[in-house]
């Protein structure tokens, strides 16, 4: 006489839940062998037991039910298995690639808040620097609405070319301005990506290698100025050479639940 085994039984059997066996026989890739007409008891055969490994197998590797269901109903071929198989691997080549670049970008503001604490806030330091390179565009007036509107949809063009959302915005500001007229003037807004991303072409800014005079605030961005003249100040008091503009590049900004912004950010300027 054939066993056969309740959907408790194949539960317990299985290690999987007794709503996700329904799911299965809802979804049609897993029936049971009989349902008992007066109490609607479900009822399994060993038969089950095979294609429920199979089911393992298709999540253990991410098949989606729709592709499970598809191995099943077509399960003579191994071509369409094969196909199955080779567009999930893909799609994982695709995840990795994501997912590493998600981690870089936690390790670039990991680094950066854990130099920041070990330097202190608003201290100068000296940092050498590898060559980097920028997405530079030509709007400058920033905190006004026309600014965010062409800044959003700048980060969200970077997001659609190079399918990542791990960027910086940095702006370039006018050494000469600052000394002179003790004026805070923006000359490019900026887009830093992960790197090696970026070509040489008219819309790249090249910021070369060398030692950099290093600020880091963590502030409200619209009280920047102060940070500036702080900055300013401590090249006048040392006697500093330096070389080109000022840069500066936010790490990561935050928004209270009152909506009050925050951000870790770092104003540099190369030594001459």
């Amino acid at each position: 006489m054939k066993k056969y085994f309740t959907i408790g039984e194949m539960s317990k059997l299985h290690n999987i839940s007794i709503e996700t066996l329904r799911h299965y026989d809802r979804f049609g890739i897993l029936k049971p062998e009989y349902i008992n007409e007066k109490t609607g008891y479900r009822y399994y055969s060993t038969k089950s037991f095979i294609t429920i490994y199979l089911i393992k197998q298709c999540k253990a590797i991410g098949l989606s039910l729709e592709e499970i269901k598809e191995i099943i109903n077509d399960y003579t071929s191994l071509d369409s298995v094969l196909n199955i198989i080779k567009n999930q691997k893909e799609i994982i080549d695709k995840k990795i690639i994501e997912l590493n670049s998600i981690k870089n970008s936690i390790e670039n503001l990991e680094n950066s808040i854990e130099e920041a604490l070990e330097v202190g806030i608003n201290k100068p330091f000296i940092k050498f620097y590898e060559k980097r390179k920028l997405r530079k565009y030509n709007y400058t007036s920033r905190y006004t609405e026309e600014f965010e509107m062409k800044l959003r949809k700048s980060l969200i063009d970077i997001e659609k070319e190079y399918n990542s959302f791990n960027s910086k915005i940095a702006f370039e500001t006018s050494y000469k301005d600052l000394i002179d007229n003790n004026e805070v003037v923006h000359t490019k807004t900026m887009i830093e990506l992960d790197e090696g991303v970026l070509g040489d072409d008219d819309t790249v800014v090249t910021l070369p290698e060398g030692e950099y005079i290093t600020f880091y605030y963590d502030d409200n961005f619209y009280d920047i100025k102060k940070y500036y003249s702080e900055f300013k100040e401590y090249i006048r008091k040392n006697n500093i050479d330096v070389i080109g503009n000022f840069y500066e590049t936010h790490e990561m900004t935050r928004v209270s639940k009152d909506g009050v912004a925050k951000s870790l950010a770092k104003i540099e300027i190369l030594l001459k």
